[in-house]
Parts: C-alpha cells; sequence; structure tokens
C-alpha cells in the first residue's frame, strides 16, 4: 500500500515540475505542423491531377470537334459518302463513321435531349467522330443537311457520350 502512495506521488510530481514542459510543447507543435504539412501536399496533388484530367478532356473535346469538322468537309464534297475515316490530330486519333441513321435514339423517335431526330430523310446525314487520347475516349455526333445550292450545313450538333 505505501508503495502504490508512493507511485502515485512520484506521477503527480512529474506534471507539477517545470523541467522538460518546453519538449513536450515542441513536440507537439512538431506534430500539428507535419499534420498540416501532410493535408498541403494531399491538396496539391490532387489539385494537379484534377488539372491534367481537365486538360486531357479539353484535349479530347477538340480532337472530336476537329473529326467532325473533316467529316462536314468530306460531305461537302460528296453528301453521300459512306466509309468511315480514321485521323490523328492534337496528340490523339479519330474515327469517323458517315450514316442515314442516328446512332443515339429512343424508341420513341426522340433522341437522348427528347428532340425529334431526322432519320430516313435524303437530305439530312449525320456523321459521328470517336476521339481517342491515352486511355480515354469521346464521341460526338452531328446532324448535317444538304439544301437545293448543294450547301451543306449542320443542324444540330449532339452532346457529348463519353466511351468508356
Amino acid at each position: 500500500m505505501i508503495k502504490i502512495r508512493l507511485e502515485a506521488k512520484k506521477a503527480a510530481t512529474l506534471f507539477t515540475r517545470q523541467e522538460g514542459m518546453a519538449l513536450v510543447l515542441v513536440i507537439i507543435f512538431s506534430g500539428a505542423l507535419m499534420a498540416l504539412g501532410a493535408s498541403v501536399i494531399t491538396y496539391a496533388v490532387l489539385e494537379r491531377k484534377i488539372a491534367v484530367y481537365n486538360n486531357s478532356d479539353i484535349r479530347l473535346y477538340y480532337i472530336v470537334e476537329g473529326g467532325l469538322e473533316t467529316g462536314i468537309a468530306v460531305l461537302r464534297e460528296d453528301f453521300y459518302f459512306e466509309s468511315e475515316l480514321n485521323g490523328t490530330i492534337g496528340g490523339g486519333a479519330y474515327t469517323i463513321y458517315f450514316s442515314d441513321q442516328y446512332q443515339h435514339y429512343s424508341p420513341n423517335r426522340v433522341d437522348e435531349e427528347g428532340e425529334e431526330y431526322y432519320e430516313n430523310q435524303d437530305q439530312v446525314r449525320f456523321v459521328r467522330c470517336l476521339g481517342l487520347l491515352g486511355n480515354h475516349s469521346k464521341t460526338m455526333s452531328i446532324a448535317v443537311s444538304i439544301n437545293e445550292q448543294g450547301q451543306v450545313r449542320v443542324i444540330r450538333w449532339y452532346r457529348l457520350f463519353p466511351s468508356n
């Protein structure tokens, strides 16, 4: 019993003495700074990943748009062109598909945005472009028409479809 009282008395004096308190404060302060530094580094790494993804997404958008512009140029020469075209631009690749039928419609004759599509009209063609950049891909479709004077114009740009 006496031994327990002596141990308790020793422990109580440890917290009332002034020696070593600066070391405890330095350890606590260093731990807080290390935690703050780790969170700042984590934040910076995540922001970099977001910036890289956004950059590749924008580049991919322009690759697909460039492919569609190529498709429009081909249809200006031959409106009923059927083959698929492949090309590279900006470090990526694209494939252009020409069709008389829109690929992304629902059974009730409207597209994914709820608007009626232009299938089976002689003066309307669809151009679909699949763009690839690294492991990412996107698809965009457009509806193109030709008038009596032979001028080709885009009547509808459809929204982007992620391919993966």
